[in-house]
């Protein structure tokens, strides 16, 4: 009897996550993961008019019962192969406690609740961002560790000694979805699963594009990044995430484990030297 690999992709009708989907058609049976039923169906078609074998299904990742249900769909599919997390806000679209809730607690909800899902050849690929390597206090790192505690936001706010706005909290989510994926080397490896971070830089997609509008930094972080892609309002794609993805999914990537990588056309790294940093 075969056993239908599954590969599960929040924010899969989103332009980052259909990339991946696109990249990762050929290797299971995907479950495309999304809050708008409408997106979905319209990604669905569009990959399946390929041939792709696509399931959906609707899922608020600040909603465990939401969450719950997308393991529960995984038993019934078949066998966990990969989760690739792209569901999120960015700082534009939310405020300070919603973007934590979704960008942080949501892949801790996700990761917890496919656990036991997971594998020999399973893997975990989420999706952070370069604006987790802005500073964050030394004291208010552990805490990032436990974003379903009661009182979380509470707490951090306390740490920080300020109100939160929802720039910093985007801050905090992505170096906290980093040290997730770190974190979570240990557990899932000792099931034969393996989990990694991917820290995109100015990505051309639909959310990328609603920050460029309104941030008045990233016309200035596009002139640092030293890939230059002047056909596009930023200089990175949805493929370029997409195809780190596919690697970091294959066997070919067997030995990665618990840390992030950085796919931002050099730019955080270009950015340290023209401050003078590390």
């Amino acid at each position: 009897m075969t056993v239908n690999n599954v590969l599960v992709i929040t924010g899969g009708a989103g332009g980052m996550g259909l990339a991946c989907a696109r990249a990762l058609a050929d290797r299971g049976r995907l479950l495309l993961v999304d809050m708008r039923e409408d997106l979905l169906d319209q990604a669905r078609k569009a990959l399946t008019g390929h041939g792709a074998d696509v399931e959906t299904l609707r899922c608020d990742v600040t909603s465990p019962a939401d969450v719950a249900a997308v393991a529960d769909r995984v038993r019934e599919l078949g066998r966990l192969r990969c989760l690739v997390h792209t569901a999120g806000v960015s700082p534009e679209m939310a405020g300070a406690a919603t973007v934590l809730d979704v960008d942080l607690a949501g892949s801790v909800r996700i990761t917890d609740a496919l656990l036991p899902l997971v594998n020999p050849g399973s893997s975990a690929i989420l999706i952070g961002s370069i604006a987790g390597y802005s500073d964050v206090p030394a004291g208010v790192e552990p805490l990032l560790d436990d974003p379903l505690a009661e009182g979380f936001f509470a707490t951090i706010e306390q740490a920080m000694g300020q109100e939160l706005d929802s720039a910093t909290a985007y801050v905090l989510a992505k170096r906290g979805v980093v040290r997730l994926a770190e974190r979570l080397a240990t557990p899932w490896g000792k099931r034969g699963g393996r989990t990694v971070a991917i820290s995109p830089g100015l990505i051309d997609t639909p959310m990328g594009r609603l920050e460029l509008d309104r941030q008045q930094i990233i016309p200035v972080m596009i002139d640092v990044t030293p890939v230059k892609r002047p056909d596009r309002p930023l200089p990175g794609r949805p493929e370029d995430i997409a195809a780190a993805v596919a690697f970091l999914e294959s066997d070919a990537a067997g030995f990665i484990s618990g840390c992030d990588i950085r796919v931002d056309g050099g730019l955080v790294g270009a950015g340290k030297h023209l401050m003078g940093v590390g």
